[in-house]
C-alpha cells in the first residue's frame, strides 16, 4: 500500500532514486553471497573449491553479458523465462512438498511469468522503449497481452492442480490473491522501474535473503543477518562497480535502463541455479 501511495504522491525522480537505492542494495545483496552459498553447500568444500567456484560463476557472468551483447534478443528471453521460474520458486518452494517435480516447476514458471508480464503490460510502452534499446527489436503490445494470459490461465490450471496434494499451497489461495490485486493496482499506477523495484525487492529479494541466513546460520535474526552481510559485502561491491563500468563503458550507445535490466540478468543467471540447490537441501 505503501508504493502504491508513493507511486501517487513522490515526484517520477524521487520514484527512480529510491528505486534504484533498493535495487542496488538488497536487491544486489541478496545475489551477492551466492559463493559462500555453494561453499556451505559443499560439506567438503576446501580452497581449492572455492577457487573454482569463483571462476566458474565469473565464467558464467561474463558469459551471459557476452551473449547479451551479441545476442540480445535470446539473452532477453533467457532471462525472462529463467527468472520468472526463480520469481515463482522463491514465492511458493514453501508451499509444495515436492518442489522438483516437473508440475511444481511449470508452476513457479507460470507464476512468475504472471507477475512479470503483468507489470510489462500494465508499463507496455516504456518496456517496448527498453526492448527495442536493449535488442533493436520492436515488439507489439499485443504480444505482452498473450503472454499475460497465457501464463494466467497456466497458474491458475497448475495451482489448482497442485493443491490437492498440498495443504499449505491451497491454504495460501486468500493471501496471494490479495497480493495480485495489489500488484495489480500498484504496477497499473507506478512507471516500470517503481513497480519492478517494489516486487524485486519487497517480495523476491527480502524472504530470500532469510532463506539464505536461516540455511547458513540456522535462524534469522540481525546477528546472523549482520554476519551475513559481511560475507556478502566485497562481492555486492564487486557487483556495484561492475555495474558502473559498464555503464559507462556503454553510456554512448543503451539507455541507463536497458544496461540496468541486462546486468541484472547477468547476475541473476548463476544465482538462479544455486537457489535452486539450497531449496533442493532444505
Amino acid at each position: 500500500m505503501l508504493a502504491i501511495l508513493g507511486s501517487e504522491v513522490l515526484s517520477s525522480e524521487i520514484q527512480y532514486v529510491i528505486a534504484l537505492l533498493g535495487i542496488f542494495s538488497l536487491g544486489i545483496l541478496h545475489g551477492s553471497n551466492d559463493l559462500f552459498v555453494i561453499e556451505n553447500l559443499n560439506s567438503n568444500s576446501q580452497k581449492p573449491n572455492f577457487y573454482k567456484s569463483l571462476f566458474t560463476y565469473l565464467g558464467v557472468v561474463l558469459s551471459f553479458v557476452a551473449v547479451f551483447y551479441f545476442i540480445p534478443i535470446f539473452a532477453l528471453a533467457a532471462f525472462v523465462i529463467i527468472s520468472s521460474y526463480h520469481f515463482g520458486e522463491q514465492h511458493f518452494h514453501h508451499k509444495l512438498q515436492n518442489t522438483q517435480s516437473l508440475w511444481s516447476s511449470l508452476f513457479f514458471l507460470f507464476y512468475g511469468l504472471f507477475v512479470l508480464f503483468l507489470l510489462l503490460s500494465l508499463n507496455s510502452n516504456e518496456v517496448i522503449l527498453i526492448v527495442e534499446d536493449m535488442t533493436g527489436l520492436l515488439i507489439a503490445n499485443q504480444f505482452l497481452i498473450i503472454v499475460l494470459f497465457t501464463s494466467a490461465l497456466g497458474s491458475i490450471g497448475l495451482f489448482v492442480f497442485l493443491s490437492k496434494t498440498n495443504p499449505k499451497l491451497k491454504a495460501s489461495l486468500f493471501p496471494n490473491v490479495i497480493y495480485l490485486i495489489l500488484f495489480t493496482a500498484l504496477f497499473a499506477v507506478s512507471n516500470v522501474v517503481w513497480g519492478f523495484a517494489t516486487y524485486f525487492v519487497l517480495w523476491h529479494s527480502l524472504p530470500s535473503l532469510k532463506d539464505q541466513v536461516n540455511s547458513l546460520y540456522g535462524t534469522f535474526n540481525f546477528k546472523n543477518f549482520l554476519s551475513y552481510f559481511k560475507k556478502a559485502f566485497p562481492y555486492w561491491l564487486a557487483s556495484i562497480i561492475g555495474m558502473l563500468v559498464v555503464v559507462w563503458l556503454f553510456k554512448d550507445s543503451k539507455n541507463f535502463l536497458s544496461l540496468l535490466f541486462a546486468f541484472i540478468a547477468a547476475i541473476t543467471f548463476p544465482h538462479v541455479f544455486i537457489m535452486r540447490k539450497l531449496f533442493d537441501k532444505n
